[in-house]
């Protein structure tokens, strides 16, 4: 069977907090989450119930019309969503807070059997659950960090086709998260200059452990080994010797 090739709007978003959160938390951060997407959509003019939605309980994937207004998507709606998720927090306190991650993307997004497949539904989960995104929010404290593609950025903000966004609003990161590699913007929409980040992510990889009582190897010096099977004029040279 082959299935219909589509390209699509795509947008990825998860709410921090929730599974350490009790049963009463995770239940308004679900519903705080629905909330404020639906008024930031309707806000910027975007038909969010015609959108294909797969909840997640803490977040959601969305596969958006062909003819999304993608200007909108990515400079008006992440702008309402922020001021909407700043009205519902009000002055809650930090660990109170419904903070969100955005991703956005534009790529495959086949109908099949259990929901839509494609790298493009691969890739802005990966977006969304990456580390850059994941720091940017923690270190912003704002309640809202947007991540854009590559191609979403390229394609509708380089060439300024959201204008409630300029290029310099982004600032440009390595995504390597499980098979995906590449090249993503990050954003913060209210709160912190996104250039003003540390962006202090985690080593890929963490050092190897030692076993234990093993001690530390002192570093080895080069040596080179050489035989000599005729008679050889050394005068002048210098030999070491080591038993």
């Amino acid at each position: 069977m082959v299935e219909a090739f589509e390209r699509r709007a795509l947008i990825s978003v998860d709410a921090t907090g929730y599974g350490s959160a009790d049963d009463q938390r995770q239940s308004d951060i679900q519903a705080g989450l629905l909330d404020v997407l639906d008024k930031a959509a309707a806000a910027a003019g975007l038909e969010r119930d015609k959108w294909e939605r797969q909840g997640a309980g803490d977040g959601e994937f969305s596969v958006l019309l062909p003819q999304i207004a993608e200007g909108r998507l990515v400079g008006d709606f992440p702008r309402y969503l922020a001021a909407f998720l700043n009205r519902r927090n009000g002055d809650a306190p930090w660990e109170h807070r419904l903070r969100l991650r955005l991703a956005i993307h534009y790529g495959t997004a086949i109908a099949n059997v259990n929901g839509r497949s494609g790298q493009g539904a691969v890739e802005v989960a990966r977006l969304c659950d990456s580390p850059p995104l994941r720091v940017a929010l923690r270190e912003s404290r704002a309640d809202l960090a947007v991540i854009l593609s590559d191609r979403i950025y390229t394609d509708i903000v380089r060439h300024g086709h959201a204008l409630s966004v300029a290029g310099e609003d982004f600032r440009e990161v390595e995504v390597n998260v499980k098979e995906f590699r590449g090249r993503a913007w990050l954003w913060i929409p209210r709160g912190r200059n996104i250039h003003s980040l540390t962006l202090a992510l985690p080593p890929d990889e963490p050092p190897a452990q030692k076993a234990e009582g093993e001690a530390s190897s002192p570093e080895r010096s080069a040596s080179v080994h050489n035989e000599f099977h005729e008679r050889v004029d050394a005068r002048g040279a210098n030999f070491g010797f080591r038993s």
